[in-house]
């Protein structure tokens, strides 16, 4: 994700600004940058690339500025990674850092445009520092809160002025943090950064403007103007807690941003008027009308999300789909009209790669879903598909493979519009329930303390089940891989209708069955068959469900949505419920044995 930084006090602030955008480095980024008042104008050092590399750049020019000035730290969303498209942005005397979607950007730029502004970005984020300046008489945070009233959508900002004696910053809906120090002021994304300088900090609140001076001195106000009163806060964590967000475990931290992740994954590519979607998929629409077939190649939690796929892109597109383990692709059997779709979380997985290459000997499309910017998979594509994630430290995958499932949602309905086989109404009618996705994940996120005291219930079990039927079989796989990865319980993953082959034999009253029971009612049945046994049934349902109560033992509701986006859903609460479980057993969730997070080895 993108980080801010901010400095004001007695100190050179190029330095001190450096230094904390190198503790956000965990965050991901693509680009990089600073903007610092020196001599009465605003000097901006930006590109592309890593904050050591700029840094030397500064030091090299013989560290110049004074005592104010802000930083970025960029992952990219509108416009690809770039020097131009780096943050800060200015016009004339004011530079700005945002994070966030501003989503009437268009309309904003276009007023912009007929003001006499001049754009040199492909960025939603350059629309606010000229807006800004259009607002500024000499009052920044005046100019601030008139600018931002006219913005929707989300942000975090920072915003410095040759000529204002403070900095100004606003959030909503993107964190934003106030470090106050001795006679100096700190801004940051996470407390993370701050941690060398401060331990009082402020939470800003959504909707708050924030003057920040030379000294301790800072004001809240309200999007009116109302000066606001606020509440300061010891942190007492060391450095490796905070960059947890004072989560236990990375993997928690990782489950709850699962919300703003699905965000990053669909900004800027939905277009609900058109009823499509942008992506890079290095094919044009008529070789897209061309295909016969997908074959989608991928290990682990990254082969869940493609058998999701083989449900989703024959319904969405008219299009057969094969999924292959990587490790045992097949590439004689692809013909010329097939897309060859690789999913990896970190671009590097060896089995992957070594797939894709083979895959190019037959003349097919190539595409890849992956979390990570320039990683090795994006050389051996025509096209790429970034999940934007944000960097996953927790070694059991979480926010990646419900990016992972987005990004096919994505793909599925642009494959499915450019052949005709989507209408626009029914393209639009998709995308409008897609974006209401992170809020319903939330929810779920919301049922924790309901989830945990069911992994808590069950801990001792010897033996896991998790079956599932049409999108959610898959999810059935992840959620006994989950268990298996974390809690090192035996857990299989089954469609409901195989259990009478085979595996209810393994059904005794000690083993719990998670049941997701999302996408229609012939699991019930399946739910009865192994009650019948003695097992008790944990079922993720859909709220106002009439029928699952009378057949499971325990039942978690999650929100309504369609079948296909349940899953999303239900893969939260299996995420939730397997760490709860570990967590419950004091095990070492975040590097469980004998895993590493990236395999680059056959």
């Amino acid at each position: 994700m993108c980080g801010i930084v901010a400095y004001i006090g007695p100190e050179k602030a190029g330095p001190i600004l450096f230094d904390t955008l190198k503790r956000l480095e965990y965050r991901g980024y693509d680009s990089a940058g600073v903007a610092i008042r020196s001599d009465g104008e605003i000097q901006v050092l930006k590109s592309a690339g890593r904050i050591g590399d700029l840094e030397k750049v500064y030091v090299g020019m013989g560290m110049p500025g004074d005592t104010v000035g802000i930083g970025h730290t960029r992952w990219a969303t509108h416009g690809k990674p770039s020097d131009k498209n780096a943050h800060p942005f200015i016009s004339g005397d004011i530079a700005i850092v945002h994070n966030g979607i501003i989503e009437n950007y268009l309309e904003l730029r276009d007023l912009l445009t007929q003001a006499g502004f001049e754009f040199k970005s492909e960025t939603d984020s350059e629309v606010l520092a000229h807006l800004i300046k259009m607002y500024y008489h000499g009052d920044l945070a005046d100019a601030v809160t008139k600018a931002i009233n006219r913005v929707e959508g989300s942000y975090a900002v920072a915003v410095v002025s040759a000529s204002s004696p403070y900095l100004v910053c606003a959030r909503k809906d993107s964190p934003l943090v106030l470090g106050i120090g001795k006679d100096a002021n700190y801004v940051a994304s996470d407390v993370a950064a701050l941690l060398p300088y401060t331990r009082d900090i402020v939470r800003m609140k959504d909707g708050e403007i924030v003057l920040l001076y030379g000294s301790k001195e800072i004001e809240i106000r309200d999007l009116s103007g109302i000066t606001q009163t606020f509440q300061t806060e010891k942190i007492d964590w060391n450095i490796d807690a905070a960059e947890r967000g004072g989560y236990p475990h990375f993997m928690l931290k990782e489950i709850h941003e699962q919300p703003r992740a699905l965000q990053e994954t669909f900004a800027g590519r939905i277009s609900e008027i058109d009823g499509d979607v942008q992506l890079d998929l290095g094919r044009t629409n008529e070789e897209i009308e061309s295909l016969e077939r997908v074959s989608i190649i991928a290990c682990g939690t990254s082969y869940h999300a493609g058998l999701l796929g083989k449900y989703l892109i024959p319904r969405a597109a008219g299009l057969p789909v094969d999924v292959e383990v990587a490790s045992e692709f097949q590439h004689i059997q692809l013909r010329p009209r097939t897309l060859v779709l690789g999913i990896t979380q970190s671009g590097e997985t060896a089995d992957t790669m070594i797939s894709l290459k083979k895959s190019k000997t037959c003349g097919v499309g190539r595409l890849a879903i992956t979390n990570v910017v320039g990683s090795t998979v994006t050389g051996l594509v025509d096209g790429t598909i970034y999940t934007r994630c944000g960097p996953e430290i927790g070694v059991a995958a979480t926010k990646t493979f419900t990016g992972q499932l987005a990004a096919l949602f994505l793909l599925a309905i642009r494959l499915g519009r450019a052949r005709n086989h989507l209408t626009p109404d029914q393209g639009r009618k998709m995308l409008v329930e897609l974006t209401r996705l992170p809020g319903l994940v939330q929810s779920v996120l919301d049922k924790r303390e309901e989830i945990r005291k069911v992994a808590e219930e069950y801990a001792g079990a010897g033996c896991y089940f998790f079956i599932g039927r049409d999108f959610l079989y898959p999810i059935a796989l992840e959620g006994a891989l989950k268990m298996k990865e974390i809690a090192y319980i035996p857990s299989e993953g089954y469609a409901g209708g195989e259990l009478k082959h085979g595996p209810l034999a393994l059904i005794t009253e000690k083993t719990p069955v998670v049941a997701m029971a999302t996408c229609g009612r012939k699991i019930q049945s399946n739910i009865k068959e192994v009650r019948a046994r003695g097992a008790d049934v944990i079922a993720f349902a859909t709220e106002g469900d009439p029928d699952i109560d009378k057949v499971a033992s325990t039942v978690i509701e999650l929100p309504r949505t369609r079948p296909v986006y349940s899953a999303v859903l239900c893969t939260v609460g299996v995420q939730l419920l397997a760490y709860y479980t570990a967590a419950k057993l004091g095990l070492p969730i975040d590097k469980p044995r004998n895993l590493a997070k990236c395999v680059t080895v056959e």
